[in-house]
C-alpha cells in the first residue's frame, strides 16, 4: 500500500495540517495519530516527520512487507532488512541512480550525513511510538515490551548511530565580485534585465532584502504591507510571525523559524520599498486591495501572495541569463553571504560575544545561538588567508 504526505488547509483558521494517506486517500489511523502528537510544531516540522515515516513504508512495501503488522505481532524486523533498509534511508527520494558508479554520481544521489541522521532518529521514534501503543493492549507478563526494547536499542545502533554519506557539501555565501554582478542585472533601467517590466522592481526589492537583511524567505514572504517603519536611527523592516493563515491561500504558507524583530536598513532599501508599494503594487488597482495582506504578490491577474516558488524562479532566471556567474545562486545563499559581509565590514572579531549578539539579533537567533559559525565559512578563510598572508611576507617568502 502506496502512502504519501499532504499538507491541507483548515478553512476555519487558516492553520495547515500534515495528514498521511494512503493509495486510496484514506488516512492510517495509527500513522496520523502520531502526527497529531505534535500539532503545536511548525507545519513544516510535522512534514519532515509525515515523509520519514512514509520512507519507512516505502521501502516495506518494496519487499512486500506489512510493516504495522509486523510491530503488532512482535515479529519486528530482521537484522538483514535493517541493513536493506539503512542503504535504502542514504539515497534521496528523487536519485537517479541506487548505484552510482562515480563520486560526482554519488553526490547527487545520496543525503548528506545530517539529513540521514535526522530521518533515522524520527524513524526510530515512530516505530518506538507504535509498539507502546500495542504493548499496552497485552498483559505485563507478555515479553513483547522487553522485546520491543531490544529491537528498538537494534535498530538505533544499525540506523541511527550510523552515518550518511561523510562528504557534507559546504554552503558559501557569494563573493562580492559576484554580488555586485547581481545586483547589475536586477537593475530596472538595465536593459538587459531577465524579468518582465511589471515585475522588475518587485524581484529588485526581493534580492535587495534578502541580501541586505538576511532574512530567510519565509520571513520574506511574511512580510506585510506596512514592514516599513519608522525608527529614530532611520528605517527597519519588521519581521514578524504569519499571524493571518486564516487569510493566505498558499499551500505551502510560509515558516518563521526565527525571533520577531526590527532589521536596520539604509536609505536605499527604505526608498525601493517605498517605491514598490507606492507604484508597481499600488497600480495594479483596487484588486490589490483585496488581496490578502502581504507586501510581496505573485504577477497573477488576480493578486496572491508571493510564494516560495517565485523566489526560486528568480534565482533560476538569474542562473540561465548569467551561468559564469551565477551558475549555483540558490535562496539560501542570500542569509549566508548577509553574515558574511557581517564579518568583513565589522571592525569586531567575529568570535568576540559583541560581534556574536549583533549577529544573534539580526539573525532572530536566541541570546545563547552558536548558528552563525554555519553561516560564515567564506568570511572566516578570507580572513584566515588575510592572516596567512601577513604572516608570510614578514620574512619574505
Amino acid at each position: 500500500m502506496t502512502y504519501s504526505a499532504r499538507l491541507i488547509r483548515v478553512e476555519a483558521h487558516g492553520d495547515r495540517e500534515v495528514l498521511v494517506t494512503d493509495q486510496d486517500g484514506m488516512p492510517p489511523i495509527e500513522i496520523n495519530m502520531y502526527l497529531a502528537g505534535f500539532r503545536a510544531k511548525s507545519h513544516s516540522y510535522r512534514l519532515s516527520i509525515a515523509r520519514a515515516i512514509v520512507k519507512i513504508h516505502m521501502w516495506a512495501e518494496s519487499l512486500n512487507i506489512n510493516l504495522l503488522e509486523r510491530i503488532k505481532s512482535g515479529e519486528f524486523l530482521y537484522f538483514q532488512e535493517i541493513e536493506s533498509f539503512r542503504e535504502y534511508l542514504r539515497y534521496r527520494i528523487n536519485a537517479p541512480t541506487h548505484a552510482p558508479q562515480t563520486i560526482e554520481i554519488a553526490q547527487t544521489c545520496f543525503i548528506c550525513a545530517d539529513t540521514y541522521k535526522t530521518r533515522a532518529r524520527l524513524i526510530g521514534k515512530y516505530l518506538n511510538y507504535l509498539g507502546d501503543v500495542w504493548a499496552g493492549t497485552r498483559k505485563r507478563s507478555d515479553p513483547y515490551s522487553v522485546e520491543l526494547n531490544n529491537f528498538i536499542a537494534s535498530f538505533r545502533q544499525l540506523i541511527v548511530e550510523r552515518e550518511g554519506v561523510t562528504y557534507t557539501k559546504q554552503r558559501y555565501g557569494l563573493s562580492e565580485e559576484v554580488v555586485e554582478k547581481l545586483l547589475w542585472w536586477i537593475k530596472p533601467e538595465n536593459p538587459l534585465n531577465p524579468f518582465q517590466k511589471r515585475v522588475q522592481l518587485r524581484n529588485q526589492l526581493v534580492v535587495s532584502i534578502l541580501l541586505f537583511t538576511g532574512a530567510r524567505e519565509g520571513e520574506l514572504l511574511s512580510m506585510r504591507p506596512d514592514a516599513l517603519v519608522k525608527k529614530t536611527y532611520g528605517y527597519a523592516l519588521r519581521i514578524t510571525q504569519n499571524t493571518t493563515l486564516d487569510q493566505d491561500p498558499r499551500a505551502n504558507p510560509p515558516n518563521v523559524k526565527t525571533y520577531g524583530r526590527d532589521i536596520p536598513v539604509d536609505d536605499y532599501i527604505a526608498q525601493l520599498t517605498d517605491v514598490y508599494i507606492q507604484s508597481e503594487r499600488k497600480q495594479r488597482g483596487r484588486i490589490v486591495a483585496k488581496a490578502p495582506p502581504y507586501l510581496f504578490l505573485n504577477s497573477n491577474l488576480v493578486p496572491k501572495p508571493m510564494s516560495y516558488r517565485c523566489v526560486y524562479h528568480i534565482c533560476e532566471r538569474l542562473r540561465e541569463v548569467d551561468p559564469e556567474h551565477l551558475s549555483t545562486l540558490h535562496p539560501y545563499q542570500f542569509r549566508h553571504t548577509f553574515n558574511d559581509l557581517l564579518v568583513l565590514n565589522s571592525e569586531l572579531d567575529p568570535n568576540s560575544e559583541e560581534f556574536k549578539n549583533t549577529q544573534r539579533n539580526l539573525c532572530g537567533w536566541s541570546e545563547n545561538s552558536e548558528q552563525g559559525i554555519n553561516y560564515t565559512k567564506r568570511s572566516r578563510e578570507i580572513l584566515a588567508a588575510r592572516i596567512l598572508k601577513k604572516m608570510t611576507s614578514r620574512f619574505n617568502v
